[in-house]
């Protein structure tokens, strides 16, 4: 018995004898069992219609590789939409101000800094602090005990893997100064982080800005001299690094003094 869906399908029929549609048979069987269940489609076109909407999306993982998000499984769905709206509906760069303003609004305790005059970053992202022990006594509560603290990272376009190919060594009578010996076989590939090198180019240096704690500057020249290292929760370092990479200036680089716990 054919319904107003069944007669919509057979309308789209292509025409041509090939595509004559006879009433009675398997094919208008199919036809009326299709039209019956319109729910189905209607349903999955429903939520097409959605589909770009960061915060109804289906397709919310899909969406989040498409603007550079890294799925996050630390941190619920809705904190990953409201992450992924904030991407989506960003109006371009907006400034070292701008940027310092949505990482405070988002509750992040930092501050942006600009390296200008221009110092080298490695001053503030490969520095070092040996444990010092005054006294030969430290404990816990003295001021004269230092932990071992390295500096920062570089924060430039995300993160960017590098395979790295692992080799079995087999060999049957291998020693000491024997060239000869080389056999073995592939196995798997190591991934492991791409790390961005510091530029030695002081014309560079000014596209570097850091984000941070409370920072001092010469008197006299206005250069930076130090900057507060600053803690971010584990659990929203992507969150954090993402409105870096959203807001800040396309051709500079982020030297972040933070670390995650």
């Amino acid at each position: 018995m054919s319904n107003i869906m069944t007669d919509a399908y057979i309308s789209l029929l292509p025409t041509g004898s090939a595509w004559e549609f006879e009433y009675d048979g398997d094919t208008e069987a199919f036809i009326e069992a299709i039209g019956e269940n319109w729910l189905t489609p209607k349903s999955y076109l429903e939520e097409l219609a959605c589909v770009r909407d960061p915060l109804k999306t289906p397709l919310l993982s899909d969406l989040e590789k498409e603007y550079g998000i890294l799925k996050d499984t630390r941190i619920s769905e809705d904190t990953r939409r409201n992450q992924l709206a904030t991407k989506v509906y960003q109006d371009g760069t907006i400034g070292f101000d701008g940027l310092q303003k949505q990482l405070q609004d988002a509750g992040f305790d930092v501050q942006v800094h600009t390296n200008d005059p221009a110092v080298d970053p490695a001053i503030f992202l490969d520095q070092n602090f040996q444990m010092v022990a005054g006294g030969g006594n430290a404990y816990a509560g003295r001021s004269d005990a230092f932990c071992a603290r390295e500096g920062g990272e570089l924060l430039v376009n995300g993160e960017i893997k590098q395979a790295i190919p692992d080799y079995a060594v087999v060999c049957g009578n291998a020693y000491a100064g024997n060239t000869d010996a080389v056999a073995g076989y592939f196995m798997d590939f190591t991934t492991i982080d791409f790390e961005y090198t510091i530029s030695t180019d002081p014309d560079a240096w000014p596209f570097y800005f850091f984000v941070g704690g409370d920072a001092t500057r010469d008197s006299v020249t206005n250069e930076l001299l130090t900057i507060e290292g600053v803690v971010i929760p584990a659990e929203r370092e992507n969150e954090f690094k993402n409105i870096i990479l959203s807001f800040k200036p396309l051709h500079s680089w982020a030297g972040l003094i933070v670390s995650y716990g």
